[in-house]
């Protein structure tokens, strides 16, 4: 589960006057950030936090006034287990209440009708269940866009929390709802995937309709060299990179090296693989290509690859 920064919280108090004004005028004053009906914390504490951290604040803000009868579900659920989020977190808190018999909109809250075993979570935040990573998977591919819900997803699969063959197991058949959505999410499933980067790069591919794809291939230089690749389309002799710019700022990735130096090795890399006679071309996909899937197509376009 997820840990994120833990602001100081103020709630108006119902029973002091005093306090809850002191709270309404400090809130006035632009001082205070009011996260629910009630709940505020700091302007300075909330600019500093992150998306993923900004809607647990909003969680927690709102856990002491759910029913018994709720659980954390959908994005928010996926969050608190640590999931991987592609874009804005939702404003809305998502739960699961088997008090209601329909989706239910209310200030800052979301209820689901829940139709799940609530002996089977054992996950809790704030006090409130969590539903289970199987839950919360089947519920962000059937709901959500088949990018949001496959890195989310992927996230899961790769820290072992929930197997491919589980996820396809329990999703809906036929013409249920969301079924198609989510099959199209299994399809890009990988627990070899070692990154937000590559899941991305992965639903991209299928969205595109590339043919089988293999990820984490090795391949062997005359030299010795072990050349790992992201993915590879063995059908077209393509080769698929997912070239993130940490790998060039990020310390920890450096590992003491130069920028400069990772560069060259990368070049180096890219030789030995062309030098292979199953490598026809290497196609290096960045954050800003998968963001828009006409960039993604036009960029294989350049490489003379074309899908059906």
């Amino acid at each position: 589960m997820t840990s994120t920064p833990r602001p100081t919280l103020f709630r108006l108090s119902r029973v002091d006057r005093a306090h809850d004004r002191a709270l309404q005028r400090r809130h006035r004053a632009g001082e205070l950030h009011r996260l629910c009906p009630g709940v505020y914390l700091l302007r300075d504490d909330w600019d500093q936090l992150g998306e993923v951290e900004r809607h647990l604040t909003r969680a927690r803000a709102i856990a002491p006034r759910l029913r018994v009868t709720s659980t954390f579900s959908h994005l928010t659920a996926a969050l608190i287990l640590g999931w991987p989020l592609r874009g804005s977190a939702p404003e809305r808190v998502h739960v699961l209440d088997r008090a209601v018999t329909d989706v239910e909109h209310r200030a800052g809250l979301v209820r689901h009708v829940d139709r799940g075993d609530p002996a089977a979570r054992s996950t809790h935040f704030e006090g409130i269940p969590v539903t289970t990573a199987l839950e919360t998977a089947v519920a962000l591919a059937t709901t959500l866009p088949v990018t949001t819900a496959a890195i989310a997803v992927d996230g899961g699969v790769r820290r072992q929390m929930l197997t491919v063959e589980e996820f396809v197991a329990a999703l809906p058949l036929g013409r249920a709802r969301g079924s198609v959505r989510s099959r199209t999410v299994a399809t890009a499933l990988d627990p070899r995937h070692e990154s937000p980067g590559e899941s991305y790069t992965a639903i991209r591919l299928v969205e595109l309709g590339a043919p089988q794809i293999v990820p984490q291939q090795e391949f062997r230089a005359p030299s010795g060299h072990v050349d790992r690749v992201d993915f590879w389309i063995p059908s077209l002799g393509v080769v698929v990179e997912f070239d993130g710019r940490q790998k060039y700022v990020d310390p920890e990735m450096l590992g003491g090296r130069d920028p400069a130096d990772v560069l060259w090795q990368e070049k180096l890399r890219q030789d030995r693989l062309t030098a292979h006679p199953e490598v026809r071309t290497v196609v290096r996909v960045t954050w800003w290509h998968l963001v828009e899937l006409d960039r993604l197509r036009a960029l294989f376009r350049e490489h003379g690859v074309v899908f059906a």
